[in-house]
């Protein structure tokens, strides 16, 4: 990797960029071919609000990492990743005892009261389906149960806003529902919403959608749709429309083989582009609101247990840490629509995480959320959870950036952002698999005035197959400034980088104090 900076230098403050001395053997990329790629900033054109979606995450249920939990939320805290909504989960027959009918919040009282404590809001998944799918239970069965819990839970946790009514009800419950029929069941969940809202009068009263579909599936939708456009009830709501982002699938109409066969998104993360303007379609022909928001609760290029590396995961670590963002890029394209990480850590697949939970003292390990997993780490990012932090030293306001290396959701991406303190550009590599390392030039123009006629330091961030990535160096997992440098910025500012496969690099530039 090399450094051009194309200003006259005040006083170089130049960090030494240390790769790690026992690189892993097989791990480290190869060196492939380089190519020419500008990225072209205009700091006078404004996108406006940044959406900021690494604010936007999500925790894995609350018998899981336990131990982990408290460390978890002060390290997200303290690295700037306070969220606007992360999204937790309730599951019905884990509280309600039907022999007692009596209901136990042990367990989730802690899980709440921790994700309060590092999110503006929440939001709820209020999981039903082994009622619907194993104990046959009617929406008539289904109603007093989730009022109860979710009265009991917004008088406890005033920062639950939202509530999602179903998880991936096109997988979970496709043989037990018709995609018209599911409505049957959420007609119940907005009743109870409406109720509770009434009788708590919350400051912060709660909002009902879903239904959480595993991919924007458009027979189910479309029904689900259908049936809400001719609800005769004057209280009918809908505050939110949802689905996952992993790639399309089998539109789960119950059949033997079931919604298994994956197209993956991680091949080209731009196929997602279309997603709100085909909502929005549909929305209108209904009659709808079609500035409705799209919550896309669930994000990631490694559905389930897959993987593109079987044997040694820490490859695909880098892959999703660029894979991620870059179908953030495109949903954040698309108005009204706001996808969300997945996850702080997961279960049992750690090609998720954003924290290293497989791991100890370096090595690799193969555990599960719930087994002896009390020696294992905190306080350490992988490369994506590294990137989540790049996200937050991005600016209030975007500005436009158009990279000329982009195809077919692959190459040179990139976000800039201004606000009063600076500017901040990011720009990453995405190649899955393929090896094209580029030499991109960052052509910034005439940055914004407070950055004009006064000395600037320049920092710059790195992530890669060696640099930010604990499987290189445990000892500089989380994220490294590569460079820092006091500069006169010149009339055309410009930097040059190089960018291996899916190594991601931010730019910050700040007046100084």
């Amino acid at each position: 990797m090399y450094v051009n900076v194309r200003n006259k230098i005040v006083a170089p403050v130049l960090t030494a960029l240390t790769l790690a001395a026992g690189a892993l053997t097989g791990y480290a990329q190869s060196s492939p071919s380089q190519t020419k790629a500008t990225v072209t900033v205009d700091f006078n054109e404004s996108r406006g609000d940044f959406l900021h979606p690494e604010r936007y995450n999500n925790f894995t249920r609350w018998n899981r990492w336990q131990p982990q939990r408290d460390a978890d939320i002060r390290f997200f805290n303290e690295q700037g990743l306070h969220g606007e909504i992360y999204k937790v989960w309730v599951d019905a027959e884990r509280i309600h005892d039907p022999e007692t009918d009596t209901y136990d919040y042990a367990g989730l009282d802690d899980y709440l009261a921790d994700a309060s404590l590092v999110s503006d809001e929440l939001l709820m998944v209020m999981d039903t389906r082994v009622s619907v799918r194993d104990m046959d239970r009617s929406p008539a069965d289904i109603k007093p149960i989730i009022k109860r819990i979710m009265t009991d839970l917004k008088r406890r946790y005033p920062r639950i806003r939202y509530v999602e009514a179903f998880n991936e009800p096109d997988h979970n419950l496709a043989k037990n529902l018709t995609p018209a029929g599911l409505y049957d069941y959420y007609k119940v969940y907005y009743e109870a919403v409406n109720e509770i809202n009434r009788e708590l009068q919350p400051l912060v009263p709660l909002e009902i959608g879903g239904p959480g579909y595993m991919q924007y599936n458009e027979t189910w939708m479309y029904a689900f749709l259908d049936r809400y456009a001719d609800d005769p009830s004057p209280d009918k709501k809908l505050d939110f429309l949802s689905w996952h982002a992993y790639g399309r699938f089998p539109e789960g109409t119950g059949d033997s083989s079931g919604p298994r066969a994956f197209h993956f998104y991680k091949g080209n993360p731009s196929e997602i582009a279309g997603e709100r303007e085909l909502l929005n379609a549909a929305l209108s022909r209904r009659g709808l609101d079609t500035e409705i928001p799209a919550f896309i609760t669930e994000t990631g290029i490694y559905p389930g247990p897959s993987y593109d590396h079987k044997d040694d995961p820490r490859p695909d670590y880098l892959i999703g840490a660029a894979g991620v963002p870059s179908l953030h890029y495109w949903y954040m394209e698309q108005p009204d629509t706001y996808p969300f990480n997945w996850v702080v850590r997961h279960f049992s697949e750690e090609r998720k995480d954003q924290l290293i939970s497989r791991a100890r003292d370096g090595e690799h390990i193969a555990v599960k959320g719930t087994e002896n997993v009390e020696d294992l780490p905190t306080n350490i990012f992988t490369p994506y959870g590294n990137a989540l932090k790049m996200m937050v030293m991005l600016k209030r306001e975007r500005v436009a950036a158009q990279s000329d290396a982009l195809d077919e959701g692959k190459g040179i991406y990139s976000i800039a952002t201004r606000d009063e303190y600076g500017v901040a550009v990011m720009v990453w590599n995405y190649q899955h698999i393929e090896q094209q390392t580029f030499a991109v030039t960052i052509d910034m123009g005439e940055l914004p005035a407070n950055l004009r006629g006064r000395p600037v330091r320049q920092q710059m961030f790195r992530i890669d197959d060696q640099v930010s990535n604990y499987w290189a160096d445990p000892a500089r997992a989380n994220l490294q400034m590569i460079s820092e440098s006091v500069l006169e910025p010149s009339e055309n500012h410009s930097v040059s980088i190089d960018l291996t496969p899916n190594a991601l690099q931010s730019i910050v530039l700040e007046p100084v104090k």
